[in-house]
């Protein structure tokens, strides 16, 4: 894959990054963009099948894939434990991974609800935490969380519960961005907006899309490349300088 842009300039060989929901998507695209520019990516998913094919896909040597539900809180924190160990440190955090589950009010019991939390939620909180504390010995760290524009907007019909996830992990990446800025560490967040990959189709009609596309002003969804790009610069020396920001990349959607 190409990124469209001189990985040199990224600043990202020899670093180490954890990428969530790597097997297909957002995810996968920021994997392989990472491993493009010389990083050394552990890619992590619940999808085997997916995950074999997306590590199969990364340039160049040293990367790492891992089965893991991050759902399980110490499936989060002993991920992390197991790359340091292996790798002797951890640079970036990329956390991709999310469920999406278009359900009416009435449809979302408390199993559900606790789902949502579990894997969009809690699990960014504590990967966050036990990141931060493998990075502060170098005094340097890049943590991106994701986002939605839906955690800005509240949403649409079916999507309330995924919507307060979404926002939940803006507050969580502002309160992370000043608890490690002082260890050299930003905490970023990327909204994506309507873009094209499995989990934003999932339960869409043809219709549905079409009303999606007609609120974009650049009139259409985007891709995994064009998102994944917006979170590899937030992974970047380029980005040294911003921390605790939410950056949409969405068409125009928000325009915020």
């Amino acid at each position: 894959m190409s990124a469209g842009f001189p990985l040199a300039t990224l600043g990202l060989a020899g670093r180490v990054a954890i990428v969530t929901g790597a097997a297909s998507g957002i995810g996968r695209a920021a994997a392989e963009i990472l491993a493009a520019a010389g990083a050394r990516v552990v890619a992590c998913d619940v999808d085997t099948a997916g995950l074999a094919a997306a590590g199969a896909a990364l340039r160049g040597g040293g990367h790492t894939t891992e089965i893991v539900d991050i759902g399980d809180l110490a499936a989060c924190e002993s991920l992390v434990a197991r790359s340091l160990a292996r790798e002797g440190r951890l640079d970036i955090l990329l956390n991709v991974a999310a469920v999406l589950r278009r359900l009416d009010l009435d449809g979302i019991d408390e199993a559900e609800w606790q789902r949502l939390m579990r894997v969009n939620l809690r699990s960014q909180y504590f990967l966050c935490r036990a990141a931060g504390e493998a990075m502060k010995p170098r005094r340097w760290g890049r943590i991106v969380n994701f986002s939605s524009g839906a955690g800005v907007v509240g949403g649409f019909v079916g999507a309330t519960a995924y919507a307060v996830t979404k926002a939940g992990t803006i507050t969580l990446t502002k309160s992370f961005a000043k608890e490690l800025g002082p260890h050299g560490i930003t905490v970023n967040t990327l909204s994506p907006g309507s873009i094209d990959t499995p989990m934003q189709r999932t339960g869409m009609t043809p219709e549905t899309l079409a009303a999606a596309r007609a609120r974009i002003p650049l009139g259409r969804m985007g891709t995994a490349l064009e998102c994944a790009r917006g979170a590899v610069f937030l992974a970047s020396d380029l980005a040294s300088y911003i921390t605790g920001h939410v950056l949409a990349v969405d068409g125009g959607f928000l325009m915020r």
